[in-house]
């Protein structure tokens, strides 16, 4: 009986490690900005935005909001995705892809994109490139559209994305594939 109490405390104690843990605030360190990142209440993730300054220290990576701090509340489950010169690049949604692309321009100060997207994503200085659904996926143009449909799944094709920060607009490339769907 008593090693079931000790075997317990210790299940116990492991759990509220981890659960805290998970409650830490994470930073992102970029030119001019840290952004700190916290679970939200339910799902999805609160961003604290704090710029940084000639000659200033870095901030502790702690969530308090001071004067001058711009803070994005989680509306939609979003979630870190990257971050590079002004742009902090969100996930959204809780379903599988396509999920929601958020992009907020933090000198602004305002969301300048929505739309979907499906990995892989890759973000650097100049813009985004993903996978962006792009049309009906029929069995001649995406072969394995007919056994997704025996399993349950539906079809859809993509197209790869070049979005570039200057102008926020997505330019379609010659890529495409076939996805499924849940």
């Amino acid at each position: 009986m008593r090693l079931a109490h000790l075997v317990l405390a210790t299940i116990l104690s492991s759990l509220s490690v981890v659960a805290f843990a998970a409650t830490r605030p994470e930073c992102h360190d970029e030119g001019r900005f840290r952004v700190i990142a916290k679970p939200a209440e339910s799902v999805g993730t609160d961003f604290l935005v704090k710029q940084l300054g000639r000659g200033r220290s870095i901030p502790p990576c702690k969530y308090l909001v001071r004067e001058g701090d711009f803070e994005i509340r989680n509306e939609n489950a979003e979630y870190f995705l990257g971050l590079t010169g002004s742009f902090l690049v969100l996930d959204s949604g809780t379903a599988p892809e396509p999920r929601g692309l958020v992009i907020w321009d933090l000198q602004k100060r305002q969301k300048v994109f929505t739309g979907s997207y499906s990995k892989p994503v890759s973000i650097d200085e100049s813009g985004i490139t993903f996978w962006q659904p792009g049309g009906e996926a029929t069995d001649t143009n995406c072969p394995q559209a007919a056994g997704w449909r025996a399993q349950g799944l539906g079809a859809a094709l993509e197209t790869e994305v070049r979005l570039g920060f200057a102008d926020m607009k997505p330019v379609a490339g010659a890529a495409t594939r076939c996805a499924a769907r849940q």
